[in-house]
């Protein structure tokens, strides 16, 4: 069988040094070929020689920012992350020096890798893993696969929560404006009276890892992260923790898990619910502030609040992914949704000063 790779680029030879290294330690040598390029004025035609590097098997590229070092001019991170994208090839992209043009943040097929070798090697191998466990779980029936053209019941079987489909659905509503060339590749298929099935493959798993890993894992629904937990429960961040052995029996374990720990939001429920149905009444104003009474009469302790001048962090129930903090249903502290958001992060709002201060530049 034929071994998967991941390609690093970068101009720096130490730093494909230390990235590869990294990985090593995370990823059995048999199970992934780690390859690399750097950049440099031996190289005429920077598309052509990136794309003799990108193999079939290649699973996922990684590049740096800047790879003008060895006088390669005008090439940087975002035309690699082009040219992965164009071929729906996952691409994570970092930078260790200045970057003032990058995106504050990534587009949906953009994967943001941390900038130092002890965090961007785990990362990398969690998005390698991801990626190849999604793949591996489309079926090799090639009947079966060609019948898998609705990707958000794909991906809730695939995960074992084929109730939970039409909440995935709503996190693809915007997969075009996205990734203009997937539409064109699903035409393609769509047009073929017997569409290769390896093709069906790589475009649902590209597509499936990416909606999970940058928008369902991101944005708090049916999956909840260690802080957006500490959010629905009204509580500190610094908690996530002490939080965390209440709840293993929600715990997450599939694609991405690594990136974690993420909770499932329907069991997370039915423990607090048994833990409010044995507490009996109590006096509470939003349902964020039940489930921390709840916990804290697990924990036997109170929890640390959360850091809010509108409430004194007493209420929550929310996640801001921009502002990285608890938020509540108040007016004055969120607005529920917007341009932002996917449609089925049912918990997640955006922290009302800081959309204030950018809806008006964004024309929302």
């Amino acid at each position: 069988m034929t071994k998967p790779a991941i390609l690093i680029v970068d101009d720096t030879d130490e730093v494909i040094a230390g990235i590869t290294s990294s990985l090593q330690k995370c990823l059995p040598a048999d199970a992934v070929d780690i390859n690399s390029w750097s950049p440099s004025t031996s190289d005429e035609d920077p598309e052509k020689a990136f794309q003799d590097r990108c193999e079939a098997r290649t699973v996922l590229v990684v590049t740096d920012y800047d790879l003008t070092t060895k006088g390669l001019r005008g090439l940087f991170g975002p035309s690699i992350v082009a040219w992965s994208q164009n071929a729906a090839i996952p691409v994570g992209d970092f930078s260790r020096g200045k970057k003032q043009n990058a995106q504050a943040e990534p587009n949906l097929f953009e994967l943001r890798v941390p900038s130092n070798d002890a965090e961007a090697g785990p990362f990398i191998a969690n998005l390698f893993e991801g990626f190849q466990s999604l793949r591996a779980g489309l079926s090799a029936d090639d009947a079966a696969l060609k019948a898998r053209r609705n990707m958000a019941a794909t991906l809730a079987e695939l995960l074992g929560r084929p109730n939970l489909e039409s909440q995935f659905t709503l996190y693809m509503a915007r997969l075009g404006a996205a990734n203009s060339s997937l539409l064109d590749s699903i035409r393609k298929i769509g047009a073929e009276s017997e569409p290769d099935t390896n093709e069906i493959a790589h475009l649902m798993t590209y597509i499936m890892g990416h909606v999970l890993a940058n928008s369902v894992l991101r944005f708090p629904g049916p999956l909840l992260s260690g802080a957006a937990l500490c959010a629905y429960c009204a509580c500190s961040i610094d908690e996530a923790a002490a939080l965390a052995p209440s709840f293993e029996a929600a715990l997450y374990a599939g694609p991405f898990s690594g990136l974690g720990p993420y909770y499932w939001r329907d069991d997370v429920d039915r423990l607090l619910d048994a833990g409010l149905e044995a507490l009996g009444e109590v006096d509470a104003s939003s349902f964020a502030e039940s489930n921390r009474a709840v916990v804290e009469v697990w924990l036997k302790r109170t929890l640390k609040s959360h850091d809010c001048d509108r409430c004194g962090g007493t209420r929550g129930g929310f996640w801001c992914p921009f502002k990285l903090r608890p938020v509540c249903d108040r007016s004055d502290c969120s607005v529920p949704s917007s341009s932002w958001v996917p449609q089925g992060a049912q918990l997640t709002r955006v922290e009302r000063d800081f959309y204030d201060e950018l809806s008006p530049l964004l024309g929302l």
